[in-house]
């Protein structure tokens, strides 16, 4: 605690992402409420989003939120900050934003992105806290999502301007962590991991009942569940051609995808209706957080043959209710032996995956499993906060020395 005579250290969390933007959203809603029990008779505390929308989920949360909004000079500051002629030219005419402006009449002392992002380079003098989620631009480039009309090279452009002078980098692994630091030479020590946990929104009061959900969308229990943004990396393509493949053996399984459509759905969409599939396929959409529970417990199974990690939200979620995982092979390290793992190239190990969630011992297995991997991921989550504290706790005794 700072003297008697001098104010706490005040972080303010920036929320920018917005509900429909599915699992970073949640993740970034975890960090904030970590962040803000954390702070709790420490630090004052303060979030501010962008989104008018996310006010109401904060407040759910017991969590009380201001509005702002980045200017075209933020954009600018933000955009001119990596290019080496710009910074003799900014020491002279030292330029502050008024994102920047605004935080330092709130009184802020450290900034908190709780999700990546580039705005953190408009900041020219108060420091900050960024978060990075995976580095999949660099493990996969072919895919459209991070290759086309220059998302890579605006990808490579954040990491390599705004990791190293951050005062700390969360990151979702250690695997994570350290591939960071082999790419852009960023210290280790600035690099903190910080596992997921599932989406807080689930935990809500007042939600409504498994019944009213699957009923809500025509939906009839025992289905094979992938909650996922349309995105090519997702996958949702293999998930189909197993279902085929079941077909063809004389089984017949239903699968249900929710998420926005990030640009793959019509490709999906029509793989759907040229193999006679659209009675065994749902396409929920975006589907609010107090559905979500309901979606998860009408399930036999959640099934996620994803590209990218190192880590994803799903699996825990699918734990939280007690559900088996079909998950991608490529991230092993996250689940362990709490899920049945498949090549995500492989429809055939997705089918067969899938007709093991019909044994009652091997999904009673699956689900023992899953609440132990949720218990160690827990405690793991539990000790990163505590070095997250002390870097926090450290950070403020060096802001005396200018502030």
């Amino acid at each position: 605690m700072p003297p008697a005579h001098e104010k706490q250290m005040k972080i303010i969390a920036i929320l920018e992402n917005s509900p429909d933007v599915g699992g970073g959203f949640n993740q970034a809603l975890s960090a904030i409420r970590q962040m803000q029990l954390l702070c709790a008779d420490r630090f004052d505390f303060q979030v501010l989003t962008n989104r008018p929308e996310n006010s109401g989920m904060l407040a759910k949360l017991g969590i009380p939120s201001d509005q702002f909004a980045y200017s075209v000079l933020d954009s600018l500051l933000a955009v001119l900050s990596p290019n080496v002629w710009w910074h003799s030219l900014q020491a002279r005419l030292k330029l502050t934003g008024p994102f920047e402006k605004k935080l330092i009449r709130l009184g802020c002392d450290l900034v908190y992105f709780a999700s990546p992002t580039e705005k953190s380079a408009s900041l020219q003098t108060l420091n900050f806290i960024t978060t990075v989620w995976d580095n999949c631009h660099r493990d996969m480039p072919e895919f459209p999502e991070v290759r086309s009309f220059g998302r890579f090279q605006s990808r490579e452009r954040f990491f390599r301007k705004q990791l190293s002078p951050s005062l700390l980098t969360l990151t979702d692994s250690k695997a994570l962590a350290g591939m960071l630091a082999h790419r852009y030479g960023v210290d280790r020590e600035r690099l903190l991991p910080m596992d997921f946990s599932p989406a807080p929104t689930l935990t809500l009061t007042e939600l409504p009942s498994t019944g009213d959900v699957l009923k809500k969308y025509s939906l009839e229990s025992g289905y094979f569940f992938y909650p996922a943004q349309f995105w090519a990396h997702k996958n949702h393509i293999r998930i189909l051609e197993a279902l085929v493949q079941l077909n063809l053996e004389g089984l017949r399984f239903n699968a249900v995808f929710s998420g926005g459509n990030q640009g793959s759905r019509a490709h999906v969409e029509h793989f759907v209706q040229r193999n006679n599939l659209e009675h065994q396929v749902r396409f929920l959409d975006f589907v609010p957080a107090p559905d979500m529970p309901g979606l998860y417990q009408g399930c036999r199974a959640v099934v996620m043959p994803t590209y990218f990690g190192p880590t994803n939200l799903p699996p825990l979620e699918a734990w939280t209710f007690n559900k088996p995982l079909i998950y991608s092979r490529l991230f092993a390290d996250q689940v362990r032996d709490a899920a049945i793992l498949i090549d995500p190239d492989d429809p055939h190990e997705i089918a067969s995956a899938m007709k093991k969630c019909t044994d009652t011992l091997i999904c009673a297995d699956l689900i023992a499993n899953g609440q132990r991997r949720l218990r160690e991921i827990q405690s793991d989550r539990q000790e990163s906060e505590q070095h997250l504290l002390a870097r926090l706790l450290q950070f403020e005794k060096r802001l005396r020395c200018w502030n």
